[in-house]
């Protein structure tokens, strides 16, 4: 087996788990491999451990990929080096493709061997002495479930891949070796396939019940979670009637999209959605409500709140956690994300990055306190955003939980709703953690040049001028005598993003927004703390340039959107649904911009900066085969534009 597959193998949270065991080395045959139920767990975790980490900025590249989060690659070797870096910088080739998860280099790994290895395993794990038949049945449901993921992951990246079936014989003709990508809708036919296989056999069990032994292992509400996220990447415009692609075919001159719009794909995946749903909420799964007692005693209904956004994230194995892995790349992930505001934290983490930076692109989508974009609400000074502005008496008293009083900040920071505090770190920002003493005391950031949480000299760090809360535990403690950074699971799929995914598929298949398109977004909107007293349609007809936005299709499908680009932000999500949605160029192709970090004043500090411009063409919407796969299959053909 592969020796590289050991830097995976934290999949599992336990640290003494069985599931770490990953086969060894000196097992002579697969035979061997299955010869006991130890040795075949072993295979299991092989398998388990092709899942990308998704707190990995290269492995999951969506992470870094798209426009929300800038490095500061100037003077950074490591992160300008880093393919998904250069991913989002535009760099992407034919000749030897960045984050290939096709064949296996560049940031990528041969996805096609995950899924060999699943394979395998569903060939041998039959007749194992020691090994009863529920377990047996619950591994083979598992693997099923991975091996359609494994799929779902090549398919989302190049559209119309080869299936793989069975594994090839080692004495097959040489003309079977040279496999043909299939039509995009045989695909999406054979994942879904499998996880209904999975899914009627009900072998899979509800819900994880000893999470510290089982962590990160699949369920029921998983697998039909990533059935249902499968159907909605199908209906979506990029697969479902995209004119670009209509003319693209294989040699034999098949055709790998659909001729044409087929509404009935939205059926299917609002149905997949629905039903990931019940599975969900049937488990126990239900949205994150911070309900504990901290150190430093009762706090006040604000901080609770920011702490049920913040904590969604962070807090492990929690309600709204569908199916997620970590903690292995969670610790280096949050120490790129985190500020400084003490001698203790400059000393701590003088050595790492601290430049995992969201950009003054994602931080416009973040709505107003009313709820709405910041270009929709009549009563926020949009024209005037980027200005500085003296935060004292009315202001600082509300804001006194978000931003320090007496200090100068940009208006773009005021007003602005809860998630937006919960989830972006800025210049006169306050930040809370397990190092407050007193919630009335919660330390702020200073963040412009020479400022303790600002840049000094030549150092590597946010090059944005903000910083990335949503992913910090509020848990860390940094001091000299005492470093604690909490690991987490970080989610591939919560119950935030089912139901906004079902609202959207109801959108799509109704001619006008249903009652329960508005209440599947309305419960998120309700977690976040928007349209307090009302709802959804009262915040838009008291505070909306366009009060009959929601009302119509099209202006419920911006709603949902963005909707889904501010509660997912940060999780790797923003970069695959843009995809989607065909709107990659609309929003890729933008400058990246920050403030003028180099500034020590307000006035210089508040400049608006285009830190990297970019060009994003439709080739990019799907990944290149690279080069030497085309040579070696013959049968293979380019995605076009590469």
């Amino acid at each position: 087996m592969r020796n590289y597959i050991v830097i995976f193998i934290a999949l599992f949270l336990a640290g003494c788990s069985d599931y770490l065991d990953l086969v060894p080395d000196n097992v002579a045959t697969i035979e061997m491999a299955f010869n006991t139920r130890a040795s075949a767990e072993k295979y299991l975790a092989t398998c388990y451990s092709y899942v990308p980490e998704h707190a990995h900025v290269e492995q999951n590249f969506a992470l870094v990929g798209g426009d929300d989060i800038w490095y500061y690659a100037e003077r950074d070797f490591y992160m300008n080096n880093q393919t998904s870096l250069r991913l989002a910088k535009g760099m992407q080739n034919a000749t030897d493709p960045y984050c290939n998860y096709w064949d296996g280099s560049r940031g990528g790994f041969n996805m096609y061997e995950s899924i060999r290895d699943c394979n395998i395993f569903l060939d041998n794990i039959k007749d194992i002495p020691d090994l009863d038949k529920d377990e047996r049945e619950r591994w083979v449901a598992e693997v099923k479930t991975l091996k359609a993921f494994y799929h779902f992951w090549l398919f989302r990246m190049y559209g119309p891949i080869p299936v793989v079936r069975e594994n090839i014989p080692v004495n097959a003709e040489t003309e079977e070796l040279f496999v043909k990508r299939e039509p995009v809708d045989q695909v999406v036919s054979y994942i879904v396939e499998l996880l209904d296989e999975v899914i009627e056999s009900q072998h899979l069990p509800e819900a994880i019940i000893s999470v510290s032994d089982e962590s990160g292992r699949l369920t029921q509400s998983a697998a039909k979670a990533i059935k249902a996220k499968v159907l909605v990447l199908a209906a979506s415009p990029l697969f479902n009637g995209n004119p670009e692609y209509v003319n693209f075919t294989d040699k034999d001159g098949v055709h790998l999209f659909g001729a044409g719009y087929d509404p009935e794909k939205w059926v299917k995946a609002k149905d997949a959605c629905f039903e990931a749903i019940i599975a969900a909420e049937s488990a126990g799964h239900s949205l994150y409500s911070f309900t504990k007692l901290l150190p430093i005693g009762d706090i006040s209904d604000t901080l609770r709140h920011e702490l049920t956004l913040r904590a969604t994230i962070t807090d492990p194995y929690n309600e709204e956690l569908i199916w997620g892995i970590g903690p292995n790349w969670t610790g280096d992930l949050q120490r790129w994300c985190q500020p400084r505001w003490t001698g203790d934290h400059n000393a701590r983490f003088n050595d790492t990055k601290k430049s995992h930076a969201p950009t003054l692109n994602v931080v416009e989508d973040f709505y107003t306190n009313n709820g709405l974009p910041i270009k929709e609400d009549k009563n926020w000074d949009y024209a005037n955003r980027f200005n500085a502005i003296h935060v004292k008496d009315e202001l600082a008293t509300d804001h006194r939980y978000f931003i320090q009083d007496d200090y100068t900040t940009a208006k773009m920071h005021l007003y602005r709703e809860p998630r937006f505090y919960a989830s972006v770190g800025f210049d006169g920002g306050k930040w809370f953690s397990l190092e407050t003493k007193n919630d009335a005391l919660i330390p702020s950031l200073n963040a412009k040049a020479g400022q303790f949480s600002g840049k000094s000299g030549e150092e590597i760090y946010s090059i944005t001028g903000y910083f990335t809360k949503k992913l910090v535990n509020y848990e860390n403690i940094i001091q000299q005598s005492r470093t604690v950074v909490e690991g987490y699971v970080f989610p591939i799929v919560r119950l935030s993003d089912l139901y906004l995914m079902y609202a959207e598929t109801l959108n799509e298949v109704e001619g006008q927004p249903t009652n329960d398109v508005y209440e599947y977004v309305q419960r998120v909107r309700d977690k976040a703390g928007l349209d307090i007293g009302g709802d959804l349609l009262t915040t838009y007809s008291t505070y909306s340039k366009n009060p009959q936005k929601p009302l119509s299709k099209e202006g419920m499908r911006e709603i949902i959107h963005q909707e889904r680009l501010v509660e997912l932000a940060f999780e790797g999500h923003r970069f695959w649904d843009l995809r989607r949605w065909k709107l990659a160029e609309d929003y890729f192709a933008k400058p990246i911009r920050g403030w003028n970090i180099y500034g020590a004043t307000p006035e210089d500090f508040y400049q608006v900066k285009n830190i990297f411009f970019r060009d994003y063409l439709m080739r990019d919407y799907l990944w290149p085969i690279s080069q030497n796969e085309l040579i070696r299959n013959s049968n293979l053909v380019q995605n076009p534009g590469w």
